[in-house]
């Protein structure tokens, strides 16, 4: 499975990843081998969310490229560190590999947020359709977020600027799960994408991770206005 993942890495690094979707048919090697961790109740020591994994293990899907390449680099690490521990053993054995929360080592400071309304979203509406955008995006960021393999003193934000980035970016995608959201989480959430947005263009650093926050203002700021 090693091989299988480290031929898909190299594939997708010979070309020229953009922001847009890459199809899963290009990389058959790592989509066997999401099948077989799934197989093996793999998919929770990855870490993987719930809206990207369905696509790992689908030859016909897309993936955004620079998400693609952090999933592999991130299951790279995962299979290199089990074949370490436990010489080999299938994913799925009793040892936990879950990557080093890096939440729960620098617990975020609390958030100001002034309190506007909340707003229920009614089913088929347009802003639940921009929701659904803006709840991929979100998986998206929070995963790149987490699966830097650039050390502090290279990386576009320090240990403590990630957590709070993380922290507010899985607080605004469980509030979209709910039947109501608040108008000023979201304003709040935009700003701070946006932010890091702006420091990731300037440093040219974790510049896919600064893309999709981008995009994530922008679509935040458009729900915003269908909500409001």
């Amino acid at each position: 499975m090693l091989l299988g993942i480290q031929r898909s890495l190299s594939r997708l690094k010979a070309v020229k990843v953009d922001e847009g979707h890459m199809p899963m048919s290009y990389i058959p090697e790592a989509a066997s081998v999401f099948a077989k961790l799934a197989v093996n109740g793999a998919f929770d020591d990855l870490g993987i969310n719930p809206i990207l994994a369905p696509k790992l293990k689908d030859i016909d899907a897309t993936v955004r490229g620079p998400v693609m390449i952090a999933v592999l680099s991130h299951t790279h690490g995962y299979l290199r560190k089990l074949q370490g521990v436990d010489g080999g053993k299938e994913p799925g054995a009793t040892t936990d590999h879950r990557p080093t929360d890096i939440v729960t080592a620098h617990p975020p400071q609390p958030l100001q947020v002034w309190t506007e309304r909340w707003v229920y979203v009614r089913r088929g509406s347009r802003a639940k359709e921009i929701i659904i955008d803006v709840s991929e995006l979100l998986e998206e960021a929070i995963l790149l977020a987490k699966t830097t393999n650039l050390p502090e003193a290279q990386a576009g934000l320090t240990d403590i600027e990630r957590a709070q980035l993380i922290a507010i970016l899985e607080t605004t995608l469980a509030m979209l799960k709910a039947p109501m959201v608040e108008p000023g989480l979201l304003k709040k959430t935009a700003r701070v994408a946006n932010d890091v947005a702006q420091k990731a263009a300037k440093t040219k650093v974790e510049e896919a991770l600064g893309a999709g926050l981008e995009h994530i203002a922008k679509r935040v700021a458009e729900l915003i206005a269908n909500l409001l």
